[in-house]
């Protein structure tokens, strides 16, 4: 009894010292995290700064530039406002910038927009102002460009410094946070692996083999020849247990064999179903391990990963037979281990009696390849702590099961590469629409802006006695106008910038105005989203709104948004005159496709005569 009582103090005092461990992990990931929140709000600080710097240098680029053109003095009312509020705000981008790569790409910045002002622009409006026709040439004008162009080029290289090192830092955190969890995961695993290890020795080595034995005795005397006890007891207990066994196995071995067969059967369709269900490869990993354990008759199995390394990790374990082995561990495969035989021929192998290469109580092993698609990912291994081998056809027995593994991780990885090419298809297509927006807006757009306010200075400057010239002028100048709008509707349907400029609430609002059906909208949406949630619900209402006008003869429409818990909840619904199909809509579809990608749900009910309801279900944390 002393040996029993040290052995339960002894696992205290290992329960005690884990736990421990585990309060440490735990604290510093919690500091960790909240270092990393503290560094994330101050790049936002130094991004945004620099935005609005940037947003200041093109007022007054636009702003002087349309003076120089038209002579208008209303262009220079943002010229000067953008010109008194640069100076704080360079000072505020200085302040911000920690590094000495951000405080020097700040300066330039600074520099080079203090130069802009003071060198070009205030001249250039001076000289305008004195009617001097050389402020008007293309020479001038490409000049200013040029020197805003060098300047965002500046912005440009900041912002991807300052993303760059955001990056690394949220790369940083995310491994001590996924650390911390692993950390967190193995103690709390090990913690329960010790109670249920304590539980289990004083049940079995006390109160098992005292109980079993009577009732075992009763059984034998009311005919129940299958009954068997573990012969785990010492001293008489054991010699009781061995000679009860002794005669029910003498009756009971032809049955066995039958018993057997259909055991092994029965086990296989409960794997096979559960490989058909697509359960998760750790659930099918621990029901091959314990039903092949049970079959086979093996006091424990186990289901091992090779690693690129030459180690293994253990994936499943049953059974008694080297209890300190922990699921997700890592192991050495010693140079005999079965492992090891296996990792070198991609065949079954088998060792017996060599105690000092299986480790602990076992006997004998036998251990299996696991092959997925022709390579080698693992192995099987049934291990016995018996005297006597585990029978001869246990290798050919093992290898239904093994089938049944590599069935699951094909089918487990075809859905994974599947999922992940749905995101980045998703993600490609909304990048491409970002892209096209964008150069619409940056390129074309000022371009027919510039060339109309060239048609404006020209008309304004057409003699008096040319009318026909300044009519036509003028026309040209409208139509390019018109243009212009066509080009915003154009890029604002392709991907529209006030969904990235302003989130989700702005865009439904903005989808609401435009909507031809009174919209009633209800957003609570108080923060920014992932960008491709934010897409998702955007187009989600935009097709939805499309659908209502089109085709169901509505009179109203309700839009909702909010943000339930770790999900944000889209409901659209119509009175119009319902039967909705989706299958034939090729737009609900494709929604379909981008909410599914995301790991999202979308549900339509549309009875005839009752309306038209479309509900989305999108997961906040999506990864980008």
């Amino acid at each position: 009894m002393g040996g029993l009582i040290l052995r339960v103090l002894g696992g205290c005092a290992l329960l005690a010292i884990t736990e421990g461990i585990l309060l440490v992990v735990l604290l510093s990931a919690v500091i960790v995290e909240r270092e990393s929140a503290q560094l994330a709000r101050h790049s936002q600080e130094l991004l945004t700064s620099s935005s609005r710097l940037e947003r200041l240098l093109v007022d007054v680029e636009t702003g002087g530039r349309g003076f120089l053109l038209t002579g208008d003095e209303r262009f220079l009312e943002p010229w000067n406002t953008a010109r008194a509020a640069i100076p704080a705000e360079s000072v505020n981008l200085q302040r911000l910038s920690d590094t000495p790569e951000q405080r020097d790409q700040s300066r330039r910045i600074t520099q080079g927009i203090e130069s802009y002002v003071a060198r070009y622009s205030v001249p250039m409006v001076g000289a305008a102002r004195r009617n001097d026709p050389s402020v008007r040439s293309v020479a001038a004008i490409d000049d200013g460009r040029r020197r805003v162009d060098l300047i965002r080029t500046d912005f440009e290289r900041l912002d991807l410094t300052e993303r760059g090192v955001a990056v690394a830092r949220d790369e940083q955190a995310a491994a001590t946070a996924g650390q911390a969890v692993v950390a967190v995961a193995a103690g709390v695993a090990g913690s329960v692996l010790l109670i249920l290890l304590f539980a289990g020795y004083m049940t079995r080595a006390v109160i098992r083999p005292v109980r079993r034995a009577a009732a075992m005795a009763d059984r034998l005397a009311g005919g129940e020849l299958a009954t068997r006890i573990p012969e785990t007891g010492a001293a008489e207990i054991r010699t009781l247990e061995r000679s009860f066994n002794k005669m029910g196995r003498s009756l009971e071995q032809n049955r066995d064999e039958l018993t057997q067969f259909a055991d092994e059967q029965a086990a296989l369709r409960r794997v096979a179903t559960l490989v058909a269900h697509a359960e998760p490869p750790p659930a099918v990993f621990t029901a091959v391990t314990e039903e092949a354990g049970r079959v086979l008759g093996a006091d424990g199995t186990r289901l091992l990963r090779y690693e690129a390394d030459g180690t293994a990790t253990t994936v499943a374990s049953w059974g008694a037979a080297g209890c300190e082995v922990v699921v997700g561990a890592r192991v050495r495969l010693d140079a005999e281990s079965v492992a090891s035989q296996v990792l070198r021929t991609d065949e079954p192998a088998r060792i017996e009696g060599v105690v000092e290469a299986l480790g602990g109580d076992v006997r004998s092993a036998v251990g299996v390849p696991i092959l997925v698609e022709g390579a080698l990912w693992g192995v099987m291994k049934a291990l016995s702590t018996r005297d006597e081998p585990l029978p001869e056809d246990t290798e050919n027995r093992f290898a239904n099961f093994t089938d049944l593994v590599a069935t699951a991780i094909a089918n487990t990885q075809a859905r994974a590469d599947l999922a992940a090419s749905r995101v980045r298809v998703v993600a490609a297509a909304d990048e491409t629409r970002r892209r096209i927006e964008r150069d619409l807006h940056d390129g074309i757009q000022q371009r027919l802006v510039s060339l109309a306010l060239d048609l404006r200075a020209a008309e304004a400057g057409v003699p008096a006695e040319l009318p026909g010239l300044r009519s036509e002028l003028s026309e040209v100048a409208s139509g390019l106008a018109a243009a212009v709008d066509e080009l915003r509707e154009i890029a604002r349907g392709i991907h529209p910038a006030i969904l990235s400029e302003g989130g989700l609430g702005p865009a439904l609002r903005a989808l609401a105005r435009r909507s031809a059906i009174p919209v009633e909208l209800d957003v609570q949406v108080g923060s920014r989203l992932a960008p491709s949630v934010e897409v998702a619900a955007y187009y989600t209402v935009a097709e939805a709104l499309a659908n209502a006008t089109k085709h169901a003869r509505a009179s109203v429409v309700r839009v909702e948004a909010a943000v339930r818990g770790d999900r944000l909840h889209v409901a659209v619904r119509d009175d119009g005159v319902g039967g909705a199909d989706p299958a034939r809509g090729s737009g609900l579809i494709g929604l379909t496709d981008r909410i599914e990608a995301l790991e999202g749900r979308m549900t339509v009910a549309s009875p005839p005569g009752l309306g038209t309801s479309l509900k989305v279900e999108l997961p906040l944390g999506v990864d980008e």
